[in-house]
């Protein structure tokens, strides 16, 4: 472009610009061509009020695709005259500004509509939208709560080019310490696109490896996310992938996202997947990085862990376990009232689930020499009959394990709180409720803690309350459970006593 004089003609320009005729817009489109091709150049004062317009234009839904390219390539001619100084004026900076945020602003919106094929892209393209999306989220955080963002930012750090890949590792440390909720986002992300799309090249494996310990390296700032006890098990999902070296950073991304709340189901989960390696014929090096990540769960938090976990036997009181320990790890301070209350309403128990939880939870609100040897003796008079009936049916039976109905094999991952249809919880939860919320007296707080209604706490100590030894009256529920002869349910309670007298002997 000739270093001409400014031409007047771009004040005409800019009125049919600003209209809301869309002929008028066209039309203003073609003559600032024109002139531009023929190296006529807008009056510096109008530049800012021209760059306006044509982003405005550029915006506009009726405009078809080639309008909109020809006003693309006036704003590009406006940005070349500026840098080479063809357009002499005192607010360049400005000027040059407006047209890289509208420029960032499409990028976003491609990146937006097409957020599952970004990774498809060019290389360079790659790139720019990587930094794009940096930029964007540094300067308004608030596009996080758009999950195709998200999930875009995510398909990158998946890409088949190793250059792309690192930017994304570079970006990491950075946006996960400046934007809330960052890093949770993009590692469930992240997580879930290397299931769909696990790699497929030798090349990409070094890729994944290099994201995963970068993952690992920015935990801590999740750490506060709402969802964070749930993000282990997601990223175990990803252990679908085969590769050794990936299913080993993702057992070690795993292992560290532990919390007292989530060890249970990680467990679980790689207690499943090791019995299934064993019987799959799968190379006996997964099934020792298996074994390894479990030994490594049981020493993070053992004092979350029941010693019998492990014990495929004990599945189907999970769930009720899960469901009062949940309350007792958020509410520690309500230990002593709900002792009390269990012991007190043990009567109105009816399925062996909820029996088995309340039992587990009498033995770990025990805290004290004189609390544990209260609660030895109530459990051993209200399930003496239990435990004689186990014993003798053992004789009979042998070795060989009585099934009951509510032992009906299931897949525990593949069960959530509530049935097949979502609408109603499975009965044992719905009976571990009205144990706590109704004979008990638990509340939920506004705040989302728990308390006990004063009418339920009783005036006595929590030690006392553990030597008062309940009775059974024939019309109560747990008396006919006693005497159905569960024994499941006789086992589990042999192991809480002597995990209890182990306490009382202390």
């Amino acid at each position: 472009m000739e270093n001409t004089p400014p031409c007047g003609d771009f004040s005409m320009i800019m009125a049919n610009l600003e209209s809301e005729n869309p002929v008028a817009n066209i039309a203003a489109m073609n003559h600032a061509l024109v002139l531009m091709d023929g190296g006529k150049l807008p009056e510096p004062q109008l530049v800012c009020r021209l760059i306006a317009g044509l982003v405005s234009n550029l915006e506009k839904p009726h405009h078809e695709i080639a309008t909109k390219r020809g006003f693309r390539s006036i704003l590009k001619a406006i940005s070349d005259a500026i840098t080479s100084n063809n357009i002499n004026m005192d607010s360049k900076g400005e000027a040059l500004h407006a047209i890289q945020c509208y420029l960032m602003n499409e990028a976003l919106r491609r990146i937006q509509h097409h957020a599952s094929m970004v990774r498809l892209l060019k290389v360079p393209d790659q790139l720019t939208a990587v930094k794009v999306m940096y930029t964007f989220f540094h300067s308004s955080p608030g596009i996080m709560n758009d999950t195709r963002y998200v999930r875009a930012f995510a398909s990158l750090m998946l890409s088949p080019h190793a250059t792309v890949v690192y930017a994304c590792a570079g970006a990491l440390p950075s946006l996960s310490r400046v934007v809330p909720g960052f890093a949770f986002a993009v590692a469930r992300a992240y997580c879930n696109i290397l299931i769909v799309f696990p790699p497929q090249l030798s090349l990409q494996i070094p890729s994944v490896i290099l994201i995963l310990d970068r993952l690992k390296q920015i935990r801590m700032t999740m750490v506060d996310h709402p969802g964070f006890d749930n993000l282990a098990m997601d990223v175990l999902g990803a252990l679908a992938n085969r590769n050794f070296a990936v299913r080993r950073k993702v057992l070690n991304l795993a292992v560290s996202l532990l919390t007292p709340r989530n060890i249970v189901d990680v467990l679980w989960f790689l207690k499943n997947e090791l019995d299934l390696a064993a019987t799959a014929n799968i190379p006996i090096e997964y099934q020792q990085m298996l074994a390894e990540a479990i030994r490594e769960c049981q020493s993070a938090y053992p004092e979350s862990i029941m010693r019998f976990i492990l014990d495929p036997k004990y599945l189907v009181f999970i769930d009720c376990i899960c469901y009062i320990k949940e309350i007792m790890d958020r509410n520690p301070m309500l230990r002593a009232q709900l002792l009390k209350g269990i012991l007190r309403a043990l009567r109105h128990v009816k399925t062996s689930p909820v029996c088995a939880a309340a039992v587990w939870a009498i033995s770990v609100c025990s805290e004290s020499l004189l609390e544990a040897r209260g609660s030895v003796d109530a459990i051993f008079s209200l399930f003496e009959d239990l435990l004689k009936r186990r014993d003798m049916e053992k004789l009979i039976n042998g070795d060989r394990e009585v099934e009951h109905e509510y032992m009906l094999p299931r897949d525990y991952y593949g069960v959530k709180d509530r049935d097949a249809q979502g609408d109603h919880l499975k009965p044992w939860l719905v009976e571990m409720e009205e144990l706590l919320f109704v004979h008990i007296g638990l509340t939920q707080q506004a705040d989302g803690c728990y308390a006990i209604a004063s009418s339920s706490k009783g005036s006595s100590s929590s030690e006392d309350a553990s030597l008062s030894i309940p009775s059974l009256d024939h019309t109560d529920n747990l008396e006919i459970l006693v005497q159905s002869g569960d024994v499941l349910l006789a086992d589990f309670v042999d192991e809480i006593l002597s995990m209890l007298l182990e306490k009382a002997r202390v």
